[in-house]
């Protein structure tokens, strides 16, 4: 049975720290926060509901702080109660499939911090957004070296899921349009290359979206 360590004031931070909005799931002692990956100028990710499970199929990726009056800061783990809905691999959350599993907050002689309830749901809608958060409701028209960047939402139901990684691309045209990757394990730059039309979808199981490009001269 693992102790647990009341005196410890604990941050759970989702990297890069600076770039944070409030998006998070406290823990269940009030020491530990798991704030989304939320950047402050991304409007798309700041109106997440800030309790919102992992899409199954993704990952979340959460760097953990520590704040300890009149002590240097401990080595803090993650552990799950059930890995075979939510896995911890190299420090990711892993939504396996469906369900909630407890994610203990330990530090390395096995005393536990703090533990949050992370559920994950599939994916019923996914819907595609441009990086200011604007959803695209139709087809796009690009000249010849324009590019637009696109970033998936994922929904079950009404409620937007957390986590990325695991959305697919797929374009019917790469002569005419070229999807690139922008940084972002899910979010896609697409260049226009030469005029015509192509069709972008983009899939995370059995939700899907599609967008169609226009390509002028």
């Amino acid at each position: 049975m693992r102790s647990l360590d009341s005196p410890v004031v604990l941050a759970v931070l989702v990297a890069p720290v600076a770039a944070l909005s409030g998006c998070g799931m406290g823990g269940a002692l009030h020491q530990a926060t798991l704030l989304g990956q939320c950047a402050a100028v991304d409007a798309a990710c700041s109106r997440s509901h800030p309790q919102a499970p992992l899409a199954v199929g993704t990952r979340f990726y959460p760097e953990i702080a520590a704040e300890l009056a009149g002590t240097t800061t401990p080595s803090l783990y993650l552990d799950s109660a059930l890995p075979e809905v939510i896995a911890v691999d190299r420090g990711a959350l892993v939504a396996r499939r469906a369900g909630t599993s407890t994610v203990l907050i330990s530090t390395d002689d096995g005393a536990v911090v703090d533990f949050i309830q992370v559920w994950a749901a599939p994916a019923t809608k996914l819907a595609l957004a441009r990086r200011d958060g604007e959803r695209i409701a139709g087809p796009i028209a690009l000249a010849v070296g324009e590019d637009v960047t696109l970033e998936p939402a994922l929904w079950n139901g009404a409620q937007r899921l957390a986590g990325d990684g695991g959305v697919t691309w797929t374009n019917e045209a790469p002569d005419a349009l070229a999807v690139l990757r922008d940084g972002s394990a899910d979010r896609r730059r697409l260049r226009a290359r030469a005029p015509g039309r192509a069709t972008v979808t983009a899939a995370l199981g059995e939700a899907t979206a599609s967008v169609e490009i226009e390509v002028v001269p």
